[in-house]
Order: C-alpha cells, then structure tokens, then sequence
C-alpha cells in the first residue's frame, strides 16, 4: 500500500497493489432492503476538477444482498477533494466490498484493509461518498451514476 500526502495534510490510503475486481453480494441489514437497494444499484463514478475521474464504484444486487468494488485513484487536492488525477482508477486494483448494511437509507461497506465508506443516494443519477475516517468524511465525494 501506498501513503499519498494531499496539500492540506490529508493521507489517503492509495490502493495499488492487485486486489479482487469480482465480489460476491454481501448481506445487507434493514426491513426490505431489497427493494431499498435498487436505487444504489449501477456503475457511480466520481470525477474531478480537471474533468477526469477518480472513483468507481460499481454495486450489484442479488435478492437482499449487495455486493460490488470501489477504485480509487492517485489524485491530489486539499482535505481529500481532488483537484487533478494523477493516475485514474483501474479495474486491476480495485477493492472489494465487504460487510455492506444499509441504515436508514445510508449505504455502509468496507473495502480492502477495513476503510469504511458510506453512501447517500441524493437523486436517480446523483449521490455522495464519505470515506470515513478522513476529511472526505466532513467533505463527501459527489458520485454521478453512469449506467
């Protein structure tokens, strides 16, 4: 694993060793979450300041489970915004979820190593990533679903 230091002293725990592109669904914990898991369903991509992205998340459902990947990539920008990619995510590298629970219309996972993450959807096309533990926690990421 490597350590990447941002401006404002952020680290971000850069993942660029080879880590699992397939997942298998995780059991997700709510009163009908099936049905309440459609919405994060899909391909969501952050993308940064210079226009190219630095995220993908892909999440896919089985009954009442979910399961998918997170990538990140090198990226540079103060309290763990970006500001410009300095290399973009990759299939190869990225992590599986883990220990998915849906509460109260929040998406909770963790990836490789136990970082946790959690997501909103805000809208059909529209939501936010925190990654917890970090200023991205207090800044969320914005993601914009792709398919």
């Amino acid at each position: 694993m490597t350590i990447k230091t941002f401006a404002a002293g952020f680290t971000l725990p850069l993942l660029i060793a080879g880590l699992f592109a397939q997942s298998s669904p995780q059991p997700v914990q709510e009163k009908d979450s099936g049905a309440s898991l459609k919405r994060f369903v899909g391909t969501w991509k952050g993308f940064c300041a210079d226009g190219k992205e630095f995220v993908v998340l892909i999440l896919n459902q089985a009954g009442s489970d979910i399961g998918g990947t997170i990538s990140l990539g090198k990226f540079e920008g103060p309290e763990g915004q970006c500001t410009s990619v300095v290399d973009l995510p990759a299939e190869a590298h990225a992590m599986k979820i883990t220990d998915a629970q849906l509460r109260g219309g929040v998406l909770a996972f963790k990836g490789r190593g136990g970082v946790e993450f959690e997501m909103t959807v805000r809208s059909d096309e529209g939501a936010q990533l925190k990654f917890l533990g970090t200023p991205v926690e207090e800044n969320p990421w914005v993601l914009k679903k792709s398919n």
